[in-house]
């Protein structure tokens, strides 16, 4: 078949969408299907498949959005796509993937950890209301086969929000690369990462990795460092622009000297390796990717009911599943217990991540294309 593959961006050396289209792209190619994408921006052309960039007007950021959306459905078809497959918010499209839960939900979220004039300025934004109004024209869009959730939490979201038959929205969880995150085999490599980092050898350390530390539960973290173990570390691996808000906290708390702030990431992998485990207690996070990696190092993750990568833990990982991250008491006992582990369910959380395949992912969407 001729797919086209649509994405607001292309980037070979990207992450999160970007790579999942790419990987995407990569499994359907070696299929034998016929592949073709379509950007609004392109960082860098590819001799694996044609890439075609669909350009809008720059007068505004919602305008181009707009306009990439009305017509990058439209342009692939005129090239002789017989499937659209679209990674990005657009009109028309035949399978729709939805990284994340619809726009309204992630704007009514956005009220948790942003001030009530912050939000509302945000839900007020012409940027934003264009991406609402593209998603539900999107999901509403007659000839739409199927859509594509990250999670069954993303799942139940666009169901509700958009009346969708359950029949017409299927949850396919991304893989891992477990060949790059895999448990350590050298304890010196985890010896010499965390004299890097002037960690202990033998202090209780949990990492905690992304970018929007508010939306993903930092300050609730660093809240509660104060009544774990007094040796105990945290590893703050991404950016945030107020960072400096973060330390000031930190050093308040007296925890200053056990919460490392480590900048953006390239070896999250070898940062696994120093740690005990991984702390995510978002308030909002459709699927959280480094919760698979992490487990495919071999760690214990503690994750909150509102990620949906909660759903493909095992029960021994229960425990360590937050309700409100927000519950500085709740989150200290669940770290607490997660760093009492210090190794004991490496086999486990290596086991469950095995069971998160690229592979598999590509053998479910293959099935899913010729169904249609």
């Amino acid at each position: 078949m001729r797919i086209a593959l649509i994405g607001r961006r292309f980037d070979p050396g990207g992450g999160g969408t970007e790579r999942d289209l790419i990987i995407t792209a990569e499994i359907l190619a070696r299929a034998g299907h016929e592949v073709s994408i379509y950007a609004n921006e392109v960082r860098a052309q590819t001799p694996q498949w044609p890439v075609q960039h669909i350009a809008g007007p720059s007068i505004s950021r919602a305008l181009e959005l707009w306009w990439f959306a009305h017509r990058a459905g439209a342009v692939a078809c005129r090239k002789g796509a017989e499937i659209v497959l679209s990674f990005a918010r657009i009109i028309a499209a035949d399978v729709l993937r939805s990284g994340g839960a619809a726009h309204s939900s992630y704007l009514r979220a956005a009220r948790r950890w942003r001030s009530r004039a912050a939000a509302e300025a945000m839900r007020l934004s012409p940027y934003h209301c264009v991406q609402v109004a593209i998603e539900r024209r999107g999901f509403a869009f007659q000839h739409l086969k199927k859509a594509i959730a990250v999670s069954d939490l993303v799942r139940t979201d666009l169901i509700e929000t958009f009346a969708l038959e359950p029949s017409k929205v299927m949850t396919l969880y991304n893989g891992v690369d477990l060949e790059r995150f895999r448990p350590p085999t050298d304890r010196a490599v985890c010896a010499r990462v965390r004299r890097e980092l002037e960690i202990p050898e033998d202090a209780p350390t949990a990492v905690f990795v992304g970018n929007g530390f508010a939306r993903k539960g930092l300050r609730f973290l660093i809240e509660a460092w104060p009544a774990l173990d007094a040796n105990a570390h945290l590893l703050v691996a991404g950016a945030d622009r107020a960072i400096a808000g973060y330390r000031r906290l930190a050093r308040r708390l007296g925890v200053a000297g056990r919460v490392h702030f480590l900048g953006p990431q390239g070896r999250v992998d070898q940062i696994f390796a120093a740690a005990d485990g991984l702390a995510l207690p978002s308030l909002f996070e459709p699927f959280g990717n480094v919760i698979m990696e992490a487990m495919a190092s071999g760690l214990p993750v503690l994750c909150s009911t509102a990620c949906g990568a909660a759903e493909t833990l095992p029960q021994d990982f229960r425990e360590f599943v937050v309700s409100d991250p927000a519950d500085i008491g709740e989150l200290t006992r669940r770290m607490k217990a997660l760093l009492s582990v210090r190794g004991d369910l490496a086999g486990v959380a290596r086991a469950t991540a095995e069971q998160f395949t690229w592979e598999r992912y590509g053998r479910e969407v293959l099935v899913l294309l010729e169904r249609l």
